[in-house]
């Protein structure tokens, strides 16, 4: 029995019972390695560095474990309610995005901003510039989660891990693996 993904994925057959070929493997291995595990840690490591510079920012981090878990242990449907935790992940992230752009290859032309662009050009929206828009992000360079409490920043504003139909498949298991991670 197979015990490990590539195992797995060595395995696996498409339809017509065709294994995948080392090309295939070699993307898939590299998706989970880099997108799937490093890209977390790394946003972990930022998260952190930002976190610990701020001694009033985890004290908040800390009440609300408190207020919310208590003695206890933490559990699965404590994470949705840590939302100031929430927060400082995502101004984290909009400071330290880990993936500063994002390309794209059109599929038709496109009028965008004045320019008009061909189908079968690559466009790259640069995630980095776009959450330090100050007509958005009053003072962009400041470390502050609180403009996410009680916020739903536009998929235009805020897209740390892309967007549309394209949008990293892992997202809502990475933030929720980073709050466990920074709970603890």
């Amino acid at each position: 029995a197979a015990d490990d993904i590539l195992t797995m994925l060595i395995a696996a057959r498409d339809e017509d019972g065709q294994p995948l070929s080392d090309e295939d493997l070699t993307d898939q291995m590299m998706t989970l390695l880099f997108a799937g595990h490093e890209t977390t840690a790394t946003a972990l490591a930022w998260t952190f560095h930002r976190v610990l510079g701020r001694p009033d920012v985890l004290a908040k981090i800390r009440k609300e474990y408190q207020r919310v878990v208590g003695t206890g242990p933490l559990r699965p449907e404590h994470v949705a309610r840590l939302e100031y935790l929430d927060a400082v992940v995502k101004e984290t992230m909009r400071l330290d995005p880990i993936i500063p752009e994002v390309g794209r290859r059109l599929s038709r032309s496109l009028r965008i901003g004045g320019w008009d662009l061909p189908a079968d050009v690559v466009v790259a929206p640069c995630i980095y510039l776009v959450h330090r828009r100050a007509d958005r992000w009053p003072d962009p360079e400041r470390f502050d989660p609180d403009r996410f409490v009680g916020a739903r920043p536009g998929p235009y504003e805020f897209f740390p891990f892309g967007g549309g139909v394209r949008r990293c498949i892992g997202m809502a298991f990475a933030l929720y693996e980073m709050k466990i991670v920074l709970s603890r």
